[in-house]
């Protein structure tokens, strides 16, 4: 099943995809160098085998624009509830609707799959990404206080 927005679309992820998954990642975080513990960063850019681990344990999407990988949010159902986790998207595709159309999309799996609730964590110094969420409907439920590397993390959840 695909989610048309605009000129990108967002599916599941294949396997094949891992290896430019791994690469946007790469990209992304390498942004982040410096700004952020490097335990953090490199612990966000996984190598195209580690990718191919996380996409056997969860839901993995992905943004094309054309034929290229834009941006990718991973679902993790657990317990009735879906945990976004990883999600980027490629600067140069930034504010273009790419990562509102991979949150609309794990909140309609969510909702396929029967979770009561859609969250996730977030660090408080990446602005545009809070706002995304709020946007989008989530509230902040709660902080946790150096929690990776030393980094404050806002949670926020999404009731369905």
């Amino acid at each position: 099943m695909s989610f048309d927005c605009n000129i990108h679309r967002v599916k599941l992820a294949r396997k094949s995809d891992a290896a430019e998954i791994a690469a946007l990642y790469k990209r992304v975080w390498d942004e982040y160098s410096g700004k952020f513990p490097v335990a953090l960063v490199r612990s966000r850019q996984p190598s195209a085998e580690r990718m191919k681990g996380w996409m056997r344990e969860d839901a993995y999407f992905v943004a094309r624009m054309g034929s290229k990988i834009v941006g990718v949010m991973g679902c993790s159902l657990k317990h009735g509830t879906c945990l976004l986790m990883h999600m980027v998207v490629d600067r140069g595709y930034r504010r273009r609707g790419i990562g509102s159309a991979l949150t609309k999309r794990a909140i309609n799996y969510a909702k396929e799959n029967g979770a009561t609730k859609v969250w996730l964590d977030t660090t408080p110094r990446l602005y545009e990404a809070m706002a995304l969420y709020q946007k989008h409907g989530f509230v902040r439920c709660g902080r946790l206080r150096r929690h990776y590397w030393g980094e404050d993390v806002y949670l926020y959840e999404l009731m369905l």
